[in-house]
């Protein structure tokens, strides 16, 4: 990556990305900025896929419409964003199986593809500094802890999972904070969905999470847990179609949609 290259705006770290200039992870970039985790399916399985997001939104929010079959530009989330491209990372699926990574999808497209844009867990950090809440998925290198819970979404055809919670640790009084900027709010994933006693969503053990690394609740804070559209990922992983493609883990594609707009000014 060229290191006089600007890393304050979206659009230019979208460049350097399709330049091959940068791979790595997106999380830190232009905070304030949504990003976005990306599945792409064929038009046959898209319709199912869709239904099942949309019956389950508290962990499977999408952020705009699927595209149209085929539709590789997201013009509503940033000038000249090309699906193909503009992600550091993808892998591609094959029956749930993980087949290759690669750095774009050119040669991977077909006119038969769709296009799904899920908001991640940073817009909300984003909104929590705001009230003062400083959680630690705020420094880079630390991604969120998350956790298979015993919760199960709702299931359509085959498409199945239980929910992903996101857990960060609260104090009391951070967690009312928290629950008053979910309330006033549009942010996807910004209400929680439990928090206390972990056994009680079926999380054994908060030092072993499923993803991501862990985090310790320190004297006088509770773990809280939020959805993750990360579950959206573990049902195309159940549902295993013939073919998938979706961003890596932490790299996400950088629009030009500010978090605000998605929130009510508090």
């Amino acid at each position: 990556m060229d290191p006089s290259a600007s890393l304050s705006a979206p659009h230019a770290i979208r460049k350097m990305i399709k330049d091959g200039d940068y791979t790595g992870p997106t999380k830190g970039f232009v905070p304030g900025f949504t990003q976005c985790n990306v599945i792409i399916l064929p038009q046959s399985e898209a319709y199912s896929f869709f239904r099942f997001c949309e019956s389950n939104q508290s962990v499977c929010k999408l952020i705009i419409p699927p595209s149209e079959p085929g539709n590789f530009n997201f013009d509503t989330l940033g000038k000249d964003i090309d699906i193909r491209y503009h992600l550091p990372k993808y892998q591609i699926l094959k029956h749930g199986q993980l087949a290759q990574e690669c750095h774009n999808i050119e040669e991977h497209w077909r006119d038969d593809l769709v296009t799904f844009a899920f908001a991640s867990y940073l817009s909300f950090d984003n909104l929590l500094a705001q009230y003062g809440i400083n959680p630690p998925s705020a420094n880079p290198t630390t991604p969120l802890p998350l956790y298979i819970s015993n919760l199960p979404c709702n299931s359509v055809d085959k498409y199945e999972a239980n929910q992903i919670l996101a857990m960060r640790p609260l104090t009391k009084q951070n967690l009312i904070s928290a629950i008053q900027a979910a309330t006033l709010s549009r942010l996807p994933y910004a209400l929680p969905l439990h928090f206390g006693e972990p056994s009680e969503v079926g999380i054994k053990d908060l030092s072993k999470p499923n993803f991501g690394e862990p985090l310790t609740c320190k004297e006088g804070q509770l773990p809280v847990f939020w959805g993750s559209s990360l579950t959206a990922q573990l049902a195309i992983a159940k549902a295993a179609p013939e073919f998938c493609i979706m961003n890596s883990p932490h790299h996400l594609l950088v629009t030009d949609k500010q978090d605000l707009e998605l929130a009510v000014t508090k």
